[in-house]
């Protein structure tokens, strides 16, 4: 983790409690109190003291207590004026309303119970002083074997608690400044080993030496806030305007859960919350098999050429091609986001690459760079810069500035502390770079000025103009704030909607978050375009991070690339992607017109094995001189696609695919249903006798369904045989009164309200003119 201690320091100084108990005698003894109101969130059942604090974490079901021993924490808690301050009394008002009370400070927390979760709303804060910020927890659970970071999941083989964010503003994750408080300096900053970047830093669950936390915060911006990057770099942003700023209105759910369940409650919180929905052919993406679908990614390709690549593409059974030219894809600029000369110019012009691409049955999608302003965009030129760049730390000249000097003075060093990338300043109009920094006495001097940066004029500048240091991207570009982010949101939306585009990655959207906004500008961003699409079906979006609160509108991470990324670091990722209930992908891996198929198909069947898909990088020159053995390898993508689409491997089959040493061969039988699968030795040549790999007739799996009890949570999950099926519907009888069938994932959920037996049959529909399987059940309702 890391430590940014300073701040930290200062505030148990000024009188902080500590956010950790642990004492464990206390949180057990006379400090738990089982008259307290305590909350029960589908299957976890939150134990509260008299004093708001969580002192059990149970599985209503069995009893079992997941509460992390000796470290008990307020489920709800402030820092009002540099001091964190925790509830002393919690007492209920109403059916739905909890006060907490504490030193100065009151929180009115609105408790809504919905099937299989509960949401927490914090209505109402008071306090005296300057209320910073609103904590969530953390929870501390025993929990270690399976958590989830970023979804806010954390699990075993028996149970799951989940926490997640309900508003972009309620930040699932714990805030920079504050990582002395709830057991933060204990948190593994990267559990899942991940290559692209720690994910800690914006995630909703944390792993420990002990077990695993669940939080979540919303910071005040009804005024300046100085917010720490992930670089412990202070940045002033704010204030929001009127209530938007205030911690009123932070809220999260939360929930307990069967594992298998899990997805289901999570589909129903996205649902009921009015959280983003994007779906997969009509199916929630999430659970969808089609988010995990491939692509063909083009260097080079062109408005004159996407017919051709639509030709390879549906060689390779592929549906979609992705532009992408260069590092941030197919624009004149990244900030205004206009399309270059070879995807047509503007957006009417990328609008015909697209309607060329559809008319041969081929979506396009294309590369975008996030949050990163180009130094030639024209946010940046002609000057003067848009002031809503973002930027750091500022101080005021304590000289005069000669428009040709190279060394000036000023009052504080703070613009020049680390954590930034590279030494760019702004004064007035002009963008300078410069080389040190130094104290020399009450002055700091600062030398190796370049003067007239990215297009702007040198001017002489007073003693007391200000010097603020401008916050830039990892490419020597500039970022954003709050402001220009939503502009960017916007405009992206704006070339979707108008273009037809289905497809984009947010690369470099950690800079939405290096503006000092958090994973709040990556949710104003993510969020923010999701909100404005017309096509909400079948749009696939892919990230270079994942944070808690844009988890529900991305459709999937696919790190990995050509050249930088092993294939054990890809099973690292998918390990990741499956805790955080995201769809399995390879990265982007190199595909070449001369590709020996045994290189290929050794790819193919580690993807088959992971469930996994890949953006296939590749060029049109390349593919084209490849020749015959370029259409071999693309028909062996769509065979080995196809038969993982549709479910026809093995579990057996999957489990040896994922052995990394072994080298396989897929030949077609009858297309789209019977292939034979040989396992080869490294030469190619063949190891036993060839298996059958045959596409299964769909069929409901579950034979059977637990009895439910009148009053009681119910929940139960119906499966099928095929990963290809994108709907469960009721087509006869009824469920009990009180249950709901999910008809994404198939699961049956609620509160029975009346005794007796009820006959019902589900259809599941299945993708590619599968035949819908149908079976009849009875559920009986107790008493």
């Amino acid at each position: 983790m890391r430590h940014f201690g300073r701040l930290a320091t200062a505030v148990l100084a000024a009188g902080a409690l500590p956010l950790i108990m642990t004492d464990a005698a206390a949180a057990a003894g006379a400090g738990r109190d089982r008259a307290a109101p305590g909350i029960t969130a589908g299957y976890l059942g939150i134990e509260l003291d008299r004093t708001g604090t969580v002192t059990g974490l149970r599985d209503t079901r069995t009893g079992t207590d997941y509460l992390a021993a000796g470290k008990s924490a307020s489920l709800v808690s402030l820092v009002v004026d540099g001091r964190q301050l925790r509830p002393t009394r919690v007492h209920r008002r109403g059916h739905d309303r909890l006060t907490f009370r504490g030193e100065g400070f009151t929180v009115e927390v609105k408790v809504v119970s919905k099937p299989g979760y509960t949401t927490l709303t914090a209505t109402d804060v008071r306090a005296d002083g300057d209320v910073q910020t609103l904590l969530w927890g953390p929870l501390a659970t025993s929990i270690t074997r399976t958590v989830g970071e970023t979804v806010g999941v954390v699990r075993d083989e028996a149970f799951a608690v989940g926490l997640r964010p309900l508003a972009d503003r309620t930040e699932g994750a714990w805030p920079q400044e504050y990582q002395e408080l709830g057991w933060e300096s204990e948190v593994d900053g990267n559990p899942s080993d991940l290559q692209v970047a720690p994910h800690e830093e914006w995630s909703a669950a944390g792993r420990t030496g002990w077990g695993s936390v669940l939080r979540a915060f919303t910071y005040d911006y009804t005024k300046v806030r100085q917010r720490h990057n992930l670089g412990g770099y202070p940045i002033p942003v704010g204030p929001l305007a009127g209530d938007e700023g205030k911690v009123s209105g932070s809220e999260i759910a939360l929930f307990g859960a069967a594992p298998e369940l899990t997805p289901t409650v999570l589909a129903n919180i996205a649902r009921g919350e009015g959280l983003p929905y994007p779906t997969q052919n009509g199916q929630w993406q999430k659970t969808a098999q089609a988010s995990s679908q491939s692509f063909l990614v083009l260097s080079d390709l062109r408005t004159h050429n996407v017919r051709e690549a639509a030709t390879y593409a549906k060689a390779a059974g592929i549906g979609y091609l992705y532009s992408l030219p260069n590092a941030v894809g197919p624009w004149k600029t990244t900030g205004h986001y206009e399309f270059d000369a070879g995807m047509g110019g503007d957006d009417q012009g990328a609008k015909r690459t697209v309607d060329l691409a559809g008319a041969e049955g081929v979506r396009l999608g294309v590369h975008t760079i996030s949050d990163f302003i180009s130094l030639d965009d024209r946010y940046v030129r002609p000057a003067p810069a848009d002031a809503r760049l973002a930027s750091g730390q500022r101080a005021r000249l304590t000289r005069p500035l000669a428009a040709a000097g190279t060394t000036m003075y000023v009052d504080s060093g703070a613009p020049f502390a680390p954590g930034l990338h590279f030494k760019a300043l702004r004064i007035g109009d002009e963008l300078l770079t410069y080389g040190d920094a130094r104290q020399e006495g009450d002055e700091w001097v600062v030398s190796g000025l370049s003067r007239a940066q990215a297009g702007s004029s040198a001017t002489s500048h007073a003693a007391g103009d200000e010097a603020a240091r401008m916050i830039m991207n990892s490419y020597a570009g500039a970022i954003g704030g709050l402001g220009i982010i939503d502009e960017i949101a916007t405009r992206l939306a704006t070339a979707w909607n108008t273009t037809g585009i289905m497809s984009h990655s947010y690369d470099g959207v950690e800079s939405a978050s290096e503006s000092g906004w958090g994973n709040y500008g990556q949710a104003r961003l993510i969020n923010g375009n999701f909100r404005q699409l017309k096509a909400k079906d079948g749009y696939i979006t892919e990230t270079s991070r994942m944070t808690s609160n844009t988890w529900d509108a991305l459709t999937r991470a696919s790190w990995g690339e050509v050249g930088v990324t092993s294939m054990d670091q890809v099973f690292v990722n998918n390990a990741f992607y499956r805790a955080n209930f995201l769809p399995g992908m390879l990265g982007w891996i190199s595909l070449k017109g001369s590709e020996p198929l045994l290189s290929i198909e050794s790819k193919l069947a580690r993807g088959a094995g992971l469930n996994a898909g890949a953006g296939f990088q590749s060029s049109l020159s390349s593919l084209r001189s490849g020749g015959e053995n370029a259409q071999k390898v693309l028909d062996a993508i769509n065979q080995w696609e196809t038969a993982r689409n549709l479910g026809a491997f093995t579990e057996e089959q999957k489990t040896r695919f994922r052995d990394k040493s072994t080298n396989w061969h897929l030949s077609v039988v009858t297309a789209g249903q019977k292939w034979t699968l040989q396992e080869l030795d490294a030469s190619g040549g063949p190891i036993g006798s060839p298996q059958q790999v045959t596409v299964p007739a769909p069929a409901l799996t579950t034979t059977g369904l637990p009895a439910a009890t009148r009053h009681r949570l119910y929940a139960a999950r119906l499966t099928t045989n095929t990963p290809a099926t994108i709907r469960y519907e009721l087509t006869g009888g009824a469920l009990p009164q009180g249950l709901s069938l999910n008809q994404d994932t198939g699961g049956i959920i609620g509160t029975p309200r009346h005794a007796g037996k009820a006959t019902f049959t589900v259809t599941a529909h299945s993708t590619a003119g599968l035949a819908p399987a149908k079976a009849t059940y009875e559920l009986t309702v107790r008493r």
